[in-house]
């Protein structure tokens, strides 16, 4: 007896420690004792609906861990996610952490030196600037074109999944050349989409208990057990070896050229650093990607009088059945409706999380020591009355077109659906050229409207990234 009342006065007291550590910070007593409360809610998909009602309750600053902070105030972006800030990723990050050949291989997403990230990602941004993008316009066009020619044979279909076999296609053409076959086929081809949403599950299973994750799946057993290799990871593999053998056709534009190339002046880049950002790449463009366009279309369908403009500014621009990006790039209707899309649906489903550095720091009036972890949910930055109006959480794209330059400087600020600092996503501009041919095509091409008209748009937010549910539309082609 004497026992049990021993361990459970330990188990009391290193729960009440640790409430101790963060006390000022508001929240429930429970995430602050234990990061079995966020761990709950994460692997449940509620964490980010939990978040959201915190912050309506307690204002920018809510706690939802032992050391876990949440900051709503955009104020905050720039110290904690800027680049001579300081701040690194939090051990969240760790679980993305890869394992090849018993030794962990950490990506541009998970590493958390950042000298190694930063010389990893200047070794490989030309490949991601404006003018390189041009270069995998065709493979989109190519995609959309697979697309137009399936949707013009459907009348009700999940507009979700279509989606995201464009995107997954598209993906791999810009990256190696190819598409995996998800449009034509119409499902999963080698299991690419199940390997990526298992690696975004892990994550958010695991991301708030990162040291039973790495006792369980980074012990010398487990990691000595061999992993056979993906059916993407093999293609992708045997492309590379063959571009690098000289053989077949050399005058490639995609990814994996560009790769190839600069991996001939930064060493980092081997063959597994250069199989690691093709994989990160199509990760990457999958479900993000098609979950904004998804979001977009439908928010285009729910409110008519945003269509209606935006079919009259396509109609006036005069653009062709698959617009140039060129082109759909200036226009500041289309421009504001994906933007709006994107800050009422951020894929991120709990804040970005940064470590505290050396000496603490005050955020938001608040004094926080070293290592807490401190973060921005995008959702909650986006719905902030004070930036974005009393209107917030009504899609509204004319927001974005206000002559007020000062509160447009603002939302631009406080708009966190790439990400923000030196880890913003480096795919912003290959996605932001998806969005604004696709979107276009579509709604030139076909009326669209929801089965259900009163579906909503339902989504998974236990991983992380928000993997979107059915979503039935009816297709009718407009000429």
């Amino acid at each position: 007896m004497m026992i049990l009342v021993f361990c459970f006065l330990l188990i009391l007291s290193r729960l009440v420690i640790n409430w101790g550590r963060l006390r000022k910070a508001p929240g429930p007593v429970l995430a602050g004792a234990t990061d079995l409360w966020r761990a709950y809610h994460q692997y449940n998909g509620t964490l980010r609906e939990r978040l959201l009602a915190l912050h309506s309750r307690y204002g920018p600053i809510v706690r939802y861990g032992v050391r876990s902070v949440s900051i709503n105030d955009p104020e905050v972006i720039n110290i904690v996610y800027g680049s001579r800030a300081g701040f690194v990723t939090a051990d969240s990050y760790k679980v993305l952490v890869g394992i090849q050949n018993g030794k962990e291989v950490p990506s541009l997403v998970s590493t958390a030196d950042e000298e190694r990230h930063g010389a990893l990602r200047r070794s490989v941004a030309i490949a991601f600037t404006p003018t390189a993008v041009l270069d995998y316009e065709s493979s989109v066009d190519a995609t959309i074109e697979e697309l137009i020619d399936i949707l013009s044979k459907k009348t009700d279909f999940d507009l979700s999944s279509i989606i995201l076999w464009y995107t997954i296609d598209a993906a791999g053409r810009f990256s190696f050349g190819e598409p995996l076959g998800c449009l034509q086929t119409e499902d999963d081809v080698g299991g690419a989409i199940k390997l990526i949403r298992d690696r975004f599950n892990h994550w958010g299973w695991w991301s708030s208990l990162p040291q039973l994750e790495r006792l369980l799946y980074r012990n010398p057993i487990a990691m000595r057990q061999k992993r056979a290799p993906s059916q993407m990871a093999t293609d992708a593999l045997k492309k590379l070896r063959s571009r690098i053998d000289g053989a077949g056709d050399i005058t490639h534009t995609d990814l994996l050229q560009r790769f190839i190339e600069a991996s001939k002046d930064h060493p980092q880049l081997d063959t597994a650093g250069v199989l690691g950002m093709m994989m990160s790449t199509i990760s990457g463009a999958g479900d993000t990607t098609a979950t904004t366009i998804t979001a977009v279309l439908y928010e285009l369908i729910k409110n008519p009088s945003v269509l209606k403009k935006l079919q009259d500014e396509l109609l006036q621009a005069e653009l062709p059945e698959i617009p140039q990006f060129s082109q759909a790039s200036k226009l500041p209707y289309l421009n504001a409706v994906i933007k709006e899309g994107m800050r009422l649906f951020p894929v991120s489903n709990w804040p970005l999380e940064r470590l505290v550095p050396a000496g603490g720091v005050t955020i938001a009036g608040m004094f926080f020591p070293e290592k807490t972890s401190v973060g921005c949910l995008p959702l909650t930055v986006h719905l902030n009355a004070k930036v974005f109006g009393e209107d917030a959480h009504i899609y509204s794209p004319e927001r974005w077109l206000t002559p007020d330059r000062e509160r447009l400087r603002q939302m631009e600020a406080a708009h966190m659906g790439f990400s923000r600092g030196r880890r913003n996503c480096m795919g912003a501009n290959i996605a932001t050229m998806q969005m604004k041919k696709v979107i276009p095509a579509i709604i030139m091409k076909f009326d669209l409207s929801l089965v259900d008209p009163e579906a909503l748009l339902r989504a998974d937010f236990s991983p992380g990234v928000a993997y979107l549910k059915p979503l039935y539309v009816r297709s009718r082609s407009r000429y």
